[in-house]
């Protein structure tokens, strides 16, 4: 490729990366995983609508039943919520829709039959745990069936445009079933399959018919991190981390950009990042929490610790770094050192991502409980402590006026999840 090609390509990139970002402004739809900005952050306007406190009988706008299992986060588009479901009982795959204003459920779309997890699924995965993502006119979703990776695009009236298998993924050495979620960039969908044999890598297929536009090699190591872009430097770049590197690949061709020696074999959180620093957490066999800078002289690892952020991901607010350990201690760091400015024991554990409203961060643990606090380095300061249900997997996102929570309740020992809107003016 030509340094003009390539000039133009990484232009209208970035110009995309733009336009995904302006429709924050709007507060109506939370398209693909992470949000609009990709880092976890609603738009401005958000502070003025969500509230701090909700229950079973406060602050709750609707509340809808949602058959099966999944993980996966609520995406919302055009007035709609798509939510990724596993009916066990049924050996189903669906996509479910919802009436982001009322709750109505619109349609249910059976995406995979025959569907029975692998035996080494972990207790805390489901064959549902990836969030789909959306350019406004489709969804796409991304799963795990038997010993294949396959991606979806379904119209956003519920109709199958495409199916195809992505990749081969059988069972390795510490495999716990698939999680990663895919990436929207310009015309192609962007899927991390993380394995420890020579099948895996970075798969770029395009979001019109599913064919392979590129793949970029990955350490043949086992991980579930879900890629991202993010603009470093004053450059687009996809970041990932696992396989004990962090790593930034070229968007329009997957061409490595660049790595360094960071995080453990094992990642699954998404990373985040500020000006020209990365943050990257995980995992195993090893834990820690690392700060890297990326400028002309290359990358390197400015700070790291032994904090264990695995499943989740962390948040950026200003010139800090947030994160809820899997341990239920909350950290806040200072972006550029690593200076911790304070921790605070909430409770865990921990597997769902912060949301950033304004200068409040909504955090949710896997016993039903969304804390809301001040995000500030000035000493923690609670705001709220919220109930529902008592199980809680998926991120809470932002979109339409509303915070919606995905939870799930075990009364009378029988498991039900719920899809859950958040407004304070109800």
């Amino acid at each position: 490729m030509n340094d003009t090609h390539g000039g133009l390509l990484t232009l209208l990139i970035a110009i995309a990366v733009t336009a995904l970002q302006l429709q924050v402004a709007t507060g109506q739809d939370w398209p693909v995983w992470r949000g609009p900005t990709f880092d976890g952050h609603a738009p401005q306007e958000a502070a003025a609508v969500v509230p701090v406190t909700w229950s079973e009988n406060q602050n709750v706008a609707w509340r809808a039943r949602v058959p099966g299992k999944g993980h996966a986060s609520p995406i919302v588009v055009g007035g709609n919520v798509f939510l990724l479901t596993h009916e066990e009982q049924n050996q189903t795959i669906c996509l479910l829709k919802y009436n982001a204003t009322n709750g109505a459920p619109m349609g249910k779309l059976v995406l995979h039959r025959g569907v029975v997890p692998p035996s080494y699924l972990h207790k805390k995965n489901t064959v549902a745990s990836s969030t789909p993502s959306s350019d406004g006119k489709a969804v796409y979703v991304v799963v795990q069936v038997g010993d294949a990776i396959y991606a979806s695009a379904v119209s956003v009236q519920g109709q199958l445009i495409w199916q195809r298998v992505v990749a081969p993924y059988r069972a390795g050495n510490g495999w716990f079933g698939y999680g990663a979620s895919p990436l929207l960039v310009g015309n192609a969908l962007v899927i991390a399959v993380e394995t420890d044999n020579r099948e895996g890598g970075l798969f770029a297929v395009s979001k019109l018919d599913g064919r392979p536009l590129w793949r970029a090699q990955r350490p043949q190591e086992t991980g579930y991190s879900s890629p991202i872009l993010a603009e470093v430097a004053g450059r687009p770049q996809i970041l990932i981390s696992g396989g004990y590197q962090v790593a930034a690949y070229e968007p329009q061709d997957g061409g490595m950009l660049w790595k360094v020696k960071a995080t453990s074999r094992t990642t699954c959180g998404t990373m985040v990042w500020k000006n020209d620093m990365v943050f990257a957490s995980g995992g195993f066999p090893e834990s820690g929490t690392y700060g890297v800078s990326v400028n002309e002289q290359g990358p390197k690892v400015v700070w790291q610790n032994r904090v264990k952020c695995y499943e989740q991901s962390m948040v950026v607010a200003g010139d800090y770094l947030y994160g809820f350990a899997d341990n239920g201690i909350l950290f806040c760091w200072r972006c550029s050192d690593g200076q911790e400015m304070w921790k605070q024991r909430l409770g865990g554990p921990v597997s769902a991502s912060p949301l950033l409203v304004g200068d409040r961060i909504y955090a949710s643990n896997e016993r039903g409980v969304t804390f809301v606090f001040r995000a500030s380095p000035n000493g923690f300061q609670l705001l709220g402590k919220n109930v529902l249900g008592d199980s809680s997997f998926a991120s809470p996102v932002y979109a339409d006026g509303k915070l919606f929570l995905r939870h799930a309740s075990s009364g009378n020992g029988t498991r039900q999840e719920f899809l859950v809107a958040i407004d304070q003016r109800k």
